[in-house]
């Protein structure tokens, strides 16, 4: 139970953090972990062939509850229902369970140091016995010895993710590169083929939607619903709004296809403006955005902000696509960042592009040993 640690009067002053050293480890916690029905008392499903008993399962959901307490204090009834705490219970078994596979230990020293460490247990004297036993009582609802073996967990898997993600760098340009599309602003020039202006010009006839139902009634096809124990494809009556949306949305598509490679061509000759108005497409310039931004007539920003930056100024961009339409662009100019600022910023910016790739590895390093545990 640790008792030496509750009997101990003195105590570290330097906070190494229950919340700095677990929390930030698995923030993107609940990728796996979907729940298995469960009965009181009996397995609820398996890891690497060990039954998992409802008991444990509850034990691991205590270990996220705490966290969570830890991360949103007071605040965790307001985002609770966003976290998927039985999920993210599911995942601290099976990476308590891989742990244990990599002989992963923590002695009691270990323990005694993180606890007495947090500064929600100490006073000017040093580490408080009484304000630990009633922050556990009042904040946790635990037990000393239940919220002791939670901490030896949460160093258990600190430490394998450390294993998972230690060799995880980045470089100097990675830094630089991540920064410039967050910060940096380009503006362009556009020639844009959107779906919906063709859209309103086609007027299907009875005859082509009964034919394109034809052809595509895979594209129909619904789940199993009332009656139907195997997925189905509806009559042509029961849904014949949406067969003719589609037609539409696939002509207009076509359309668009076709006279965006037709200004393509004449963008040989021609500038964005002379192209577009001889194929009846529109044409502009756009302020300065960011990746993250929306373009105003373009919508997010990205994909074109993506492709302006791979461009010399003034080249034009090949073909590329979004849910509204076709485009080409060109790169018009680009608005420099503050070197100064990003100066300022590199050591932190780094240390989260760092935390962020390493959470990124570490979810992916999830969702691979829960197919191998299966």
């Amino acid at each position: 139970m640790l008792k030496v640690l509750r009997n101990k009067k003195t105590a570290k002053k330097v906070w190494i953090g229950l919340a700095l050293v677990i929390i930030p480890a698995f923030t993107l916690w609940g990728f796996g972990g979907a729940m298995r029905s469960k009965e009181e008392n009996k397995p609820i499903g398996k890891i690497y062939g060990h039954n998992v008993t409802d008991l444990e399962f509850k034990k691991a959901l205590a270990g996220v509850r705490t966290t969570a307490i830890m991360q949103f204090g007071e605040k965790l009834p307001e985002v609770e229902k966003y976290l998927n705490l039985p999920a993210q219970a599911w995942d601290r078994l099976l990476l308590l369970y891989e742990a244990k596979r990599r002989n992963i230990t923590i002695d009691d020293k270990e323990v005694i140091d993180l606890i007495q460490s947090a500064p929600y247990f100490n006073d000017k004297a040093g580490f408080n016995n009484r304000a630990y036993e009633e922050t556990l009582h009042y904040t946790f609802h635990l037990q000393p010895r239940s919220f002791e073996e939670q901490m030896r967990e949460n160093l258990i898997l600190s430490k394998l993710h450390e294993r998972v993600t230690g060799d995880i760098k980045v470089t100097e340009e990675q830094v630089r590169e991540e920064y410039l599309k967050i910060n940096e602003e380009l503006s362009i020039n556009y020639v844009a083929a959107f779906f919906a202006d063709f859209a309103k010009k086609i007027k299907p006839t009875d005859k082509e939607i009964a034919e394109f139902y034809e052809i595509n009634k895979a594209m129909f096809k619904e789940l199993p619903a009332g009656d139907k124990k195997e997925p189905y494809t509806p009559e042509l009556a029961q849904i014949e709004d949406k067969v003719k949306e589609a037609l539409i949305r696939a002509s207009s598509q076509k359309t668009a296809e076709s006279k965006i490679k037709e200004c393509q061509e004449k963008l040989k000759k021609l500038n964005f403006t002379k192209a577009a108005k001889a194929c009846g497409l529109k044409s502009g310039s756009t302020a300065f955005f960011k990746s993250s931004g929306q373009i105003k007539e373009l919508g997010n920003g990205k994909v074109f902000w993506d492709t302006a930056r791979k461009l010399s100024k003034n080249q034009n961009s090949a073909i590329f696509s979004n849910d509204n339409g076709y485009y080409i662009i060109s790169l018009k100019s680009v608005k420099p960042i503050d070197e100064k600022e990003f100066e300022k910023a590199r050591s932190d910016f780094s240390k989260s592009l760092l935390s962020a790739k390493k959470n990124e590895a570490f979810a992916k390093f999830i969702q691979e040993i829960e197919l191998k545990s299966r």
